[in-house]
């Protein structure tokens, strides 16, 4: 699919097709994918430009893609049942928004890494879903959770595979409405951090905020953690928020909570976001709601737990 939206493109050169041509024979001859060069890897592909750019879906020079939407390839022409060319954008970006791919060195480059899939996400957004599109992010979805060492929410991945927080949310609320069991399940298991679980040091790790106790100079060099972390507590908060009033659902994020974040001040952080939670409406607060957030808070540091205590006097009761 990524291969026709690059060849369809009607003003590619001459000396383009034959370069193409030239390594799709090499690589049909070859049993796996050949490993991307340093030159070219670790940067999702650049499909940004072939989903839809506003009012106006035909702006020329928009990049290798952007022949889904040229005036030759109308975005709503079908080509076979129930796909059109809109389709096939959609689904190539989801397959390279979940690809596994390992964090390359260097700021410039992890900053590249995740500007790439914020720009992306940012085009899919402005997509309004209608059923075909949601098959199609139903079926993504359970073959990213199903397949092997080349997907980035497969069960086993590279300790410095590029984490799926940013994508998983956006997947999360698009499935939500549609298909809330595959939504939480796609969402749990993107929460992982393995860099970090990784490094932990040896000893009691009993209570999973003990992780949090790592030599700073056995981290590997990875220069956007803290945005990392940021859009892990992100992804947490999201699952929080939609699980309200579901007492299993509530139980299974705090669990992958406790696993999986090592920042006590995100921790902190999601013991006041769930407090928020439960207590927005006028009507009664959310028990289970509250008693994720005091779990949470005495998780933390104690000054932490206090200030929560103290802030909070709902708590108390519980």
């Amino acid at each position: 699919a990524l291969w026709m939206c690059i060849v369809l493109n009607p003003h590619c050169k001459l000396e383009q097709k034959v370069s193409w041509l030239t390594h799709l024979k090499k690589w049909n001859g070859v049993d796996v994918c050949p490993w991307e060069d340093g030159n070219h890897g670790n940067e999702l592909p650049n499909l940004t430009n072939a989903l839809p750019q506003g009012a106006n879906a035909n702006q020329e020079n928009m990049g290798q893609c952007k022949s889904l939407e040229y005036q030759h390839l109308p975005a709503h022409k079908f080509l076979e049942e129930g796909e059109s060319y809109l389709t096939l954008a959609v689904e190539v970006a989801l397959i390279g928004l979940g690809q596994q791919r390992i964090m390359p060195d260097g700021l410039y480059a992890q900053e590249k890494v995740c500007r790439n899939e914020e720009q992306l996400i940012s085009k899919l957004q402005e997509i309004e879903l209608d059923d075909t599109l949601v098959k199609i992010f139903r079926k993504q979805a359970v073959f990213l959770l199903e397949a092997g060492p080349y997907s980035g929410l497969g069960e086993v991945i590279h300790r410095d595979s590029v984490p799926m927080h940013t994508f998983a949310k956006y997947l999360f609320t698009c499935l939500l409405p549609h298909d809330a069991e595959l939504a939480y399940k796609s969402a749990l298991r993107a929460m992982r951090l393995l860099v970090l679980e990784s490094m932990a040091p040896l000893g009691d790790t009993s209570r999973p905020h003990h992780i949090a106790s790592v030599v700073p100079n056995r981290y590997p060099r990875w220069f956007t953690l803290s945005h990392i972390e940021s859009q892990q507590c992100e992804l947490a908060s999201t699952m929080l928020t939609a699980a309200k009033g579901d007492v299993q659902r509530l139980e299974t994020v705090l669990e992958s909570i406790q696993k999986n974040i090592h920042s006590s001040s995100h921790i902190f952080k999601l013991a006041q976001d769930a407090f928020k939670i439960a207590t927005l409406m006028d009507s009664m607060p959310d028990i289970t709601l509250l008693k994720v957030s005091l779990e949470l808070g005495l998780q933390t540091v104690p000054t932490a737990a206090f200030s929560l205590l103290s802030s909070n006097p709902a708590l108390h009761k519980l």
